[in-house]
């Protein structure tokens, strides 16, 4: 899949559009659709044998998404509707995101690699031997969640990607830790932009000689993938960041201080373990014991899951309370919420029930029905009632 740039979707802006995500095949069939004249002229060869996906988000008129179904339509050969029901909270097909909301660390030196395995809870030789990419947390001697980041191999050095409003926060924890240590800690932020790069049945994107680096999401297949590219390389992020959060709300994934809250939250009630988060064979890491205790007895009450809302709440929901209909106990808290999906902190035994039913109070006082669901990609016998 190659991505476009600027410069190849000026004529469509140009015309009053706004763009939600596009490849080349898409680009080279709205171009043939609306007649312009000077879109850019591809090789053929490069798509010859790749199919145009068949749920492809494409441009839309800045006013609607009428023109948008009805120009995939006609791409796709069907008939077309303007009766179709979107539902509350659909997978995206495809999405280039920037994020700019993370911030990137270079860590550099002949100890970066020992340095970090002795504090995060994953084990950093699967970095150094195995992937390019690696989720993991850095907990309080409590076991408690300090913060959470991706951390990506980039030659001998390592990059951390986390949240911006942490990024001190967790220099600040590595240089106390550091010590004696040969690790030199850096802020990239201004050199290096972050991209989220998903969508179904998605294949890794084609951004050779832009310098851009390409790796694959550690924790979910379906987050996609992960581009690293310097700022002067600016790709077509042709969509807003909520989408991004958005889509992993949908698959009930949590990330960053306000979902996992510093010094609060539990790793595995975060789903550190079915995140590819954490390693129990690797040796010590801070906090430890509670998480290994926690991880052996099995018992983890209160899980991140994600829930879905009516689409016109008009309040805020962050931070409110979910109770049960039937006796208006609290079962859990909404972490986060965008456009009716959210993730939320929940008891999983109560809220899975087949008779439970669940609401939550917005910040007018207006009752707010919430649904929620045990996530396809939980393993078996997880959340299982």
């Amino acid at each position: 899949m190659k991505l476009l740039f600027q410069k190849d979707v000026h004529v469509l802006l140009g015309k009053g559009y706004c763009y939600d995500t596009l490849n080349v095949d898409m680009f080279k069939s709205m171009c043939k659709f609306q007649n312009l004249a000077h879109c850019r002229n591809y090789n053929a060869n490069q798509n010859k044998n790749k199919q145009i996906p068949t749920n492809h988000n494409m441009l839309t008129k800045s006013n609607g998404n009428f023109l948008r179904d009805k120009l995939k339509a006609e791409v796709e050969g069907r008939k077309f509707s303007s009766e179709s029901q979107t539902p509350l909270c659909p997978l995206q097909d495809f999405s280039v995101v920037r994020l700019a909301s993370k911030s990137i660390l270079r860590l550099s030196g002949v100890d970066n690699y020992s340095f970090l395995q002795g504090l995060i809870t994953n084990d950093i030789d699967h970095l150094s031997q195995n992937s390019t990419s690696l989720y993991s947390q850095l907990l309080t001697i409590k076991g408690r969640v300090l913060c959470d980041f991706i951390l990506y191999k980039d030659g001998d050095d390592i990059l951390l990607e986390s949240d911006v409003t942490q990024k001190e926060l967790i220099a600040k924890a590595l240089k106390k830790y550091k010590i004696r240590k040969k690790v030199q800690i850096h802020d990239v932020s201004d050199e290096l932009l972050s991209y989220a790069v998903f969508g179904c049945q998605m294949e890794e994107p084609d951004v050779q000689g832009l310098g851009v680096a390409v790796h694959r999401d550690p924790r979910l297949n379906e987050l996609g993938w992960r581009l690293l590219a310097p700022s002067s390389t600016m790709l077509n992020s042709v969509t807003d960041e909520t989408v991004y959060h958005r889509h992993r709300y949908r698959l009930g994934v949590g990330e960053g201080p306000l979902e996992h809250l510093p010094e609060k939250s539990l790793p595995l009630e975060c789903n550190l373990h079915l995140l590819n988060g954490v390693s129990f064979n690797k040796g010590c890491f801070i906090g430890q014991e509670l998480t290994s205790r926690t991880h052996h007895t099995g018992v983890i009450r209160k899980r991140i899951m994600p829930v879905e809302t009516t689409l016109d709440c008009p309040g805020n929901l962050v931070s409110a309370d979910v109770k049960l209909c039937s006796t208006d106990k609290s079962v859990g808290t909404i972490r986060g919420m965008v456009g009716g999906c959210g993730v939320a902190l929940l008891r999983v035994a109560e809220v899975l029930k087949p008779s439970a039913t669940l609401y939550t109070t917005d910040s007018n006082g207006e009752k707010v029905d919430v649904k929620t669901r045990r996530p396809d990609w939980w393993p078996d016998g997880v959340g299982v009632i």
